[in-house]
């Protein structure tokens, strides 16, 4: 386990960085789902006190990172297909309007240099390593297009809902190739650049249902093949 933790600075308080290391584990998929968070050893891995654990634990509980279970302590919580419904169903009611808000302040010149590091991933071979740098690429676009709407609460629970997708991709790997989703969002970039602010919320919505579909796919494809191996 010790491998996972990273050297965060200084700048952060011992409970921030407590938070921080642990959900980034999570989001990573290093501690797996239904896994035990044992404040013992973490102490002694991040070189810190429990009370800083118990506080992360806290609040990755109301994050929906942790699950906090009665006379057994913490464990990372599972992944349901629940879950993946609801947080795109608030997605797609929400960062419409968030996008919508910002598009006057979207930078071209910013969204070509995103468009290019989308278009560095066509063909590419899927595998963990680059999986984890196109969700971390998806997580950027998808906060910056929101990110101007002058409005913090939205942004704060938006950068959670894309932080458990990219959650769930960790978890359940997609084996197909990134190309499906690079043709999304160059498509949004593109209804940016044209001035279509229209044309830009339709193409994000359509891009938010099929991103639902397919990871809703890609967990029952897993199910099926663990339940074949049984």
């Amino acid at each position: 386990m010790k491998e996972y933790f990273e050297n965060l600075g200084n700048s952060l308080s011992l409970k921030d960085k407590a938070y921080e290391n642990i959900k980034l584990q999570i989001v990573k998929g290093n501690l797996k789902p239904g896994e035990r968070l044992l404040e013992e050893k973490l102490s002694k891995v991040m070189k810190i006190s429990r009370a800083p654990i118990r506080e992360a634990f806290n609040r990755l509980e109301k994050e929906g990172f942790v699950t906090i279970i009665p006379r057994k302590g913490a464990v990372v919580s599972n992944i349901t297909t629940k879950e993946i419904e609801n947080i795109f169903e608030i997605r797609e009611a929400i960062e419409p309007l968030a996008a919508r808000k910002s598009f006057s302040k979207l930078s071209i010149t910013e969204l070509d240099k995103i468009g290019k590091k989308f278009e560095e991933f066509i063909n590419k071979h899927v595998d963990s390593k680059n999986r984890i740098q196109y969700s971390e690429l998806d997580e950027k676009f998808h906060i910056y297009i929101v990110k101007n709407c002058d409005n913090e609460k939205i942004i704060e629970l938006l950068s959670n809902f894309e932080e458990h997708v990219r959650w769930f991709r960790a978890f359940y790997p997609n084996k197909s190739s990134f190309n499906w989703s690079i043709k999304e969002h160059l498509k949004i970039i593109d209804a940016i650049k044209n001035n279509d602010r229209e044309l830009f919320i339709k193409r994000l919505i359509q891009h938010l249902r099929s991103s639902r579909q397919r990871l809703l796919s890609e967990i029952e494809y897993w199910r099926l093949q663990k339940q074949n191996q049984i």
